[in-house]
């Protein structure tokens, strides 16, 4: 029972950082782009979803490959492929997100729409959108987790603690949000 513990606690760490640091991006792509604050979350804490889970997709899918050497003439084009993966990865878990959205009448084009975008597909996914996705995955796998791997391997009882109060004030904000509701309404 305590190697099941430890897995989901392991999941939950991975998923709300990558959450916080997809909530971060959207916060700081908003103010560069549009010059705006806009809290991108449609929970009331720090964090998105979305990214969460792709972070997670992209951990469990590429993570163990970041070291493996494929050279082409004495380049290793590893990081690139990784690249190239991740963008694909990303923009396909968006574009999923956008059908499940669409099943349970939930309008996702209050929360992004690429209809003015270059080689957008109906609004749902553009290209220049996916390699921003793709260069944050990258930066993710091979900056970002090795960063978490540390800190959550630290096994101080304030990391320990703390990890388990983040945990905890994330679920508590998925129930509240079942019964309240979202707090994305859109660029102020």
């Amino acid at each position: 029972m305590s190697k099941v513990l430890d897995v989901i606690k392991n999941i939950m760490i991975y998923f709300i950082c990558f959450a916080f640091i997809g909530w971060i991006y959207e916060v700081i792509l908003f103010l560069v782009e549009d010059h705006i604050f806009v809290n991108r979350g449609v929970l009331y804490g720090p964090w998105l979803p979305v990214y969460g889970t792709g972070g997670l997709v992209i951990y469990y899918l590429f993570y163990r490959f970041k070291n493996k050497v494929i050279k082409v003439r004495n380049i290793n084009i590893r990081p690139l492929l990784i690249f190239i993966y991740i963008t694909i990865t990303a923009v396909f878990i968006e574009l999923l997100t956008t059908y499940i959205c669409d099943f349970i009448n939930s309008d996702w084009r209050t929360l992004w729409f690429y209809g003015d975008k270059f080689m957008n597909f109906e609004g749902r996914i553009a290209l220049v959108p996916g390699l921003k996705f793709g260069l944050v995955g990258i930066i993710g796998v091979y900056l970002i987790v090795p960063l978490i791997d540390k800190i959550k391997n630290s096994n101080k009882k304030t990391t320990v603690s703390f990890t388990y109060v983040i945990i905890l004030l994330f679920l508590i904000d998925v129930i509240i949000h079942l019964f309240i509701g979202g707090t994305y309404s859109g660029p102020v």
